[in-house]
């Protein structure tokens, strides 16, 4: 049977991160769900993670992986992409604990047309070093007064559970920000655009990108902060910095349709 939504993680090693994903899936109140995990080159250590939880959790998970040549993203979510079978897609990625009910406030406020853009409690070193499968299946790590003290204060906001304000965030504007870590959208309006543009590679731009092609082709966007909660772990990472000339290419680009994307191809299938 045909599940209703399918939630596509990026992954690159982190596999306790990954543990603890699954064990936040375990916890969601909307099950009809499809996983697929859009590996960018991690070793054995995930495969692990993703058979364990195959054992244990009801939902299909599958694995999909290409390998290690630095941050290439946009390729292998484009390649998960095209195994879903959900008419709904929901993108994480897997350094991002879930709410439990992140993946019913993504499905219930999804229109024609309409990409949902939510952001993250950004946990810092410490609590994020102390933090157990216990807390997340436990759901203590939803409560305020577990992360209070271990997130910026400008964050802090992000994680209070307020679906009540979904009416008025973004009342001046549907240009909402997109992040790559937090966002759905139906299936064929990312289809619609080609999926991300595969020349983007390294950290950053892919999501702008994305974004702005959408927008060209008529989708709005609409905030669900506060609302589709998530908890961001602490860890390094390398930043890749791309010249001027390609961010304001990217950036302010005219294309609805790549054609470096889920089919090469200068324009869209007739």
């Amino acid at each position: 049977m045909t599940p209703a939504l399918s939630l596509v993680i990026s992954v690159y090693r982190q596999p306790r991160f990954l543990e603890w994903i699954f064990a936040s899936l375990a916890n969601q109140t909307f099950p009809d769900f499809e996983v697929m995990v859009a590996d960018d080159g991690s070793g054995p250590e995930i495969a692990a993670v993703i058979a364990k939880a195959q054992a244990t959790l009801p939902q299909p998970i599958r694995h999909v992986w290409h390998e290690d040549h630095g941050f290439r993203k946009t390729i292998i979510v484009n390649q998960a992409v095209t195994q879903t079978t959900a008419p709904y897609l929901v993108l994480i990625d897997g350094d991002c604990i879930l709410h439990h009910r992140f993946l019913e406030r993504h499905f219930a406020r999804r229109r024609a047309g309409l990409a949902l853009a939510g952001r993250r409690v950004m946990l810092d070193q410490a609590i994020t070093a102390q933090l157990t499968t216990e807390d997340i299946r436990s759901r203590r790590i939803e409560n305020p007064r577990f992360w209070w003290n271990h997130v910026r204060p400008e964050d802090r906001r992000n994680g209070l559970y307020l679906p009540i304000l979904y009416g008025w965030r973004g009342t001046f504007t549907d240009r909402y920000t997109l992040l790559g870590c937090n966002f759905s959208l139906h299936r064929a309006d990312f289809l619609r655009v080609n999926g991300y543009n595969e020349r983007i590679v390294g950290r950053g731009m892919e999501d702008t990108n994305l974004r702005a092609r959408l927008l060209n082709a008529g989708v709005r966007f609409k905030s669900l902060s506060q609302e589709a909660i998530e908890y961001h772990c602490y860890h390094d990472h390398v930043e890749v910095r791309h010249d001027e000339a390609a961010i304001d290419r990217w950036r302010n680009t005219s294309e609805t349709w790549t054609p470096f994307g889920v089919v090469k191809s200068e324009a869209p299938p007739a």
